[in-house]
């Protein structure tokens, strides 16, 4: 999970730096696309062995799920900015521990983890201290990005009961694909104002088709690492440690030569560590 989490922080950090130019919805293609053909080399090389199968509906769920928790995250980015839409990100593992208590009480947290879970996020929003001054409407998106990456984690667990963890990654990387496609056709081809739903195509030019096969490379480890993560642990346990990626973030920021951070902030990072 670490690894999923170091991948999500330079995916989040490249995907401002080309939101720039590039509509959100071509960030969720650019994410999308060039993963799969790994993907489905990886699936006709070493074909599934020990399957279940039996549960498509549930797979193509998890698909539809993934697909707009990918549209909140990118169109967050745009309008809420980075650090805004990490402190929403990082609160999906309280709604994990909600959701699990709800659904599966035998994975809900204690009451000590539930403390140090809070204590977690306490420290992301003394890390980020994000700016209150934009529309609740644009906050919603963040929101639902919180709550769709917990649902995600969840079906996740469940579909990796019946079904090999590449085809679940599949599921969600194809759904985002042909969603992003569709929206694209539509945003180009016809008059329609740009909206969470719509954009037109911006080609990229040089260096940037490497940006963008970089994006999907760094999606595929995400998922990959975080399939792995909740086959072996707890959902919410896997959540929890999750909040790493603020950790990673901060310092990809020292590294680019922003320096060191205030007090406030290594606070928030001991809240995290803690």
């Amino acid at each position: 999970m670490l690894l999923s989490s170091l991948c999500f922080s330079i995916l989040s950090a490249l995907a401002k730096s080309m939101n720039s130019k590039f509509p959100s919805i071509e960030l969720v293609l650019f994410r999308s696309a060039f993963g799969l053909p790994f993907l489905c080399w990886s699936l006709w090389k070493n074909p599934p062995k020990n399957q279940v199968g039996g549960k498509l509906m549930f797979l193509i769920y998890r698909g539809i799920l993934g697909a707009f928790t990918l549209y909140c995250l990118f169109y967050a980015l745009e309008h809420l900015g980075l650090s805004l839409t990490n402190t929403y990100g990082q609160a999906f593992p309280l709604f994990i521990a909600l959701f699990t208590y709800i659904w599966i009480p035998k994975e809900s947290l204690s009451t000590k983890q539930i403390f140090y879970l809070l204590m977690g996020f306490f420290g992301i929003m003394a890390i980020f201290r994000p700016d209150a001054n934009v529309p609740w409407q644009k906050h919603s998106f963040g929101i639902l990005y919180a709550i769709g990456t917990a649902l995600g984690y969840m079906a996740i667990k469940e579909a990796q009961k019946y079904y090999d963890s590449r085809w679940v990654i599949v599921s969600f990387m194809g759904s985002g694909f042909i969603a992003s496609i569709c929206s694209l056709l539509i945003g180009t081809y016809f008059e329609v104002k740009p909206s969470f739903w719509t954009a037109k195509w911006v080609q990229p030019e040089g260096y940037e088709w490497l940006q963008a096969i970089i994006l999907g490379l760094l999606a595929l480890g995400v998922q990959g690492f975080t399939t792995q993560a909740l086959r072996h642990e707890k959902t919410s346990i896997v959540g929890a440690v999750g909040n790493s990626a603020v950790l990673f973030s901060i310092t990809i920021e020292i590294i680019l030569g922003k320096g060191l951070p205030e007090w406030f902030v290594l606070l928030g990072m001991g809240l995290v560590i803690w």
